[in-house]
């Protein structure tokens, strides 16, 4: 260990008269600057330390004191800035103004103290430099006691051992690590806009086992900082509200078997109510961890980072706070937002004294990601619909055939299965056609559709779009004893996008592309009983539509199955027809029920694999007119429900067929 080197160079050390030696009583009113103002003591003929403090001295400066390197090389000697050695007396100095000691040539002590009963105080603000962090401290105090008062800012490590006492207190930058060990005490009163990068000890050094454990004591004011550059890290007492958090990676890893770039903090008390920023690698059971020894309390918070790009399945379970089983505990943790890491989302639960991640629903990206299943089955099912509802009553086409225009909208709600649910879309679209009797008289009819659907899908902590082109063919068998069929065949091809917030309110985007194919029979046939008729009817649709890969921009990769659909329909018109000899009036309502015999497919989130089915049964209630004007002109309107078990729909449609 460095510090028995030092101390056996300070005992080594020949002392002769120093550039300023302190000795009795004296005040200092001008400013010092060593070597300016006074020269750098000498050993052997080379300088080596600026202020020499001797026993029994009672010294105050009013003014500004600085120390800076000298030029000349020092032969791998130490040069102190102060130096405290050695003192069988007291001693007392006092530093008013600033005290700035700068050492960036070699090997340095900025503050160096071994003698029990001396002690310096500083009031103004304390700057220390050192260079070579390996071979130098800014603070290395063996006995005495040393306290700033001041800011500092403290470029260098700092160790306190057997008697010694240190205390940092106001605003403080300190770049070094800071060890308390054999007995030392360090108590560390930060104000806020502090900031400590290094690591902290203060148990018994496993290089030297006779040594004894030091105290070190932290108070962090709100604002202040710890940032951590080990993988370990020990504290007697951390108190306040500051923030902590790891910056460690393997170069600076201190046990030769720890592989990860991970850190753990043990603390033997913890109070108040700090901020900690955790790593974790959930997937592989790694993470930054909290481990208190001897009392907890307090509510302190939990910072974890998102990450859509983890392998998670949902199921992992990784404990961030330990908390001894024979500690007094009363602490509570919590997490500033649930973590999104891969496609699920983790809270931080309670599990006898520790506090550990585990898994809860998937997240919102995944929610819209995956929500594209259902906006694209629901539009396929929106799109096909039923003969009546396409092109009205069709028992009065021209001979020549007939042109159609269709427009539509609605809202689905309610969508629910397996992990994923709330979905909802409002949607409007067009579809706009042409047909043709096969021949005069002729009972078929032949036709083609184009059309252009878009949906605004609604989901957790955002929203989307939905755009669909369809095209397609049909041909209509039209019976004069009022049977018909009517088949279609069908191509479209989806765009979906959403946007959503994560659970740290960050944005995250995401887009996929489908094509689907879809064929349709439909049958019925109408019985009169004077104005009045009843129409049962049937109809079987089939479907496939094609799978994707949305890669969301948080890093969650999710892969949509492609799957089958298999939609039966059963049901019934109940409507009144006003005819004259121009004119034929169609009201009706219906009633039917509709199931889903297939729609098994599955999704992945990352390499995480979830089922899901839209099997299910639903209602298709509506009510509806369809006018036949002077032969040439069709006007037809009707309003539909669909609630289910997976879904509800509400739309209106209507549509104008002109008839040559």
């Amino acid at each position: 260990m460095k510090n028995k080197i030092i101390v056996g160079l300070a005992f080594a050390t020949p002392f002769t008269a120093m550039a300023l030696e302190l000795n009795g009583n004296h005040t200092y009113t001008e400013e010092i600057n060593i070597p300016v103002t006074h020269n750098w003591y000498e050993v052997n003929g080379i300088k080596y330390s600026g202020i020499e403090i001797q026993e029994n001295s009672n010294t105050t400066f009013t003014k500004n004191v600085t120390i800076n390197e000298p030029n000349e090389s020092h032969n791998n000697d130490f040069n102190k800035g102060i130096r405290a050695w050695a003192i069988t007396g007291s001693s007392n100095t006092i530093f008013n103004g600033d005290l700035n000691i700068n050492l960036l040539d070699g090997y340095a002590i900025g503050i160096d103290m071994g003698a029990i009963n001396s002690s310096i105080t500083v009031n103004g603000k304390t700057t220390i430099n050192v260079d070579d962090k390996e071979d130098s401290e800014a603070i290395n105090i063996d006995d005495g006691i040393l306290t700033l008062n001041g800011e500092s800012l403290i470029n260098g490590d700092i160790f306190v051992f057997d008697t010694a006492i240190l205390k940092i207190n106001n605003k403080s930058i300190i770049n070094g690590d800071i060890e308390a060990y054999d007995g030392g005490v360090i108590e560390l009163h930060l104000q806020s806009g502090s900031k400590i990068t290094g690591s902290i000890h203060s148990n018994a050094d496993p290089d030297y086992p006779e040594d004894d454990a030091g105290t070190l004591i932290m108070d962090l004011a709100k604002n202040a900082s710890w940032d951590i550059t080990s993988n370990n890290s020990y504290i007697t007492q951390l108190s306040g509200q500051g923030n902590i958090r790891f910056i460690n990676d393997n170069l600076n890893n201190t046990y030769a078997n720890n592989t990860n770039n991970f850190g753990q903090l043990v603390i033997e008390n913890l109070k108040g109510s700090s901020n900690f920023d955790l790593r974790t690698d959930i997937v592989n059971k790694q993470s930054d961890k909290i481990i208190v020894t001897n009392s907890a309390e307090g509510t302190h918070t939990i910072n974890l980072t998102n990450n859509g790009a983890s392998n998670t399945t949902g199921k992992e379970i990784l404990t961030l706070v330990e908390i001894d089983n024979n500690a007094t505990n009363s602490a509570n943790f919590k997490t500033n937002h649930a973590v999104e890491l891969g496609g699920y989302q983790y809270d931080l639960n309670k599990e006898g004294n520790n506090f550990v991640l585990t898994g809860h629903p998937i997240t919102s990206s995944a929610m819209a990601s995956t929500g594209f299943l259902n906006a694209n089955y629901l539009m396929s099912y929106v799109e096909t619909q039923t003969l009546l509802k396409r092109l009205g009553d069709m028992r009065n086409s021209g001979e020549f055939g007939d042109v159609w225009l269709r427009g539509f909208s609605g809202k689905l709600d309610s969508f629910a299965g397996g992990k994923l649910s709330k979905f909802d879309m409002s949607y409007h679209g067009f579809q706009f056609g042409a047909d043709k009797q096969l021949s005069d008289n002729s009972p078929f009819v032949v036709g083609a559709f184009v059309g252009q659907t878009y949906g605004d899908p609604d989901y957790r902590k955002g929203d989307g779009s939905l755009r669909s082109f369809n095209t397609g063919l049909y041909t209509s068998y039209l019976d004069n004893n009022g049977l018909y069929i009517d088949a279609v065949g069908k191509y479209a091809r989806q765009r979906n996008h959403f946007k959503v917030k994560d659970t740290a309110n960050n944005r995250v985007q995401g887009t996929g592309h489908t094509n689907g194919l879809g064929l349709s029979m439909e049958l019925g046939k109408k019985f009169n009983f004077n104005e009045f008729y009843i129409e049962p009817q049937t109809q079987l649709s089939y479907s496939h539509q094609n799978g994707t890969t949305v890669n969301a921009t948080n890093g969650l990769r999710v892969k949509l199955g492609d799957y089958n659909s298999l939609i039966g329909r059963a049901s019934a018109l109940f409507g009144y027809e006003i005819r004259n000899e121009n004119n034929n009036i169609n009201l009706y309502a219906k009633t039917g029920i509709v199931r889903e015999f297939d729609g098994d497919t599955y999704y992945k989130l990352n390499n995480s694999k979830e089922s899901h089915s839209f099997k299910g049964n639903w209602w298709n209630n509506g009510v509806g007119v369809s006018a036949n004007i002077n032969h040439q002109h069709t006007i037809y309107f009707d309003l539909e429900s669909s609630p289910g078990n997976k879904f509800d729909l509400l739309q209106v449609n209507g549509g104008y067929r002109y008839s040559f």
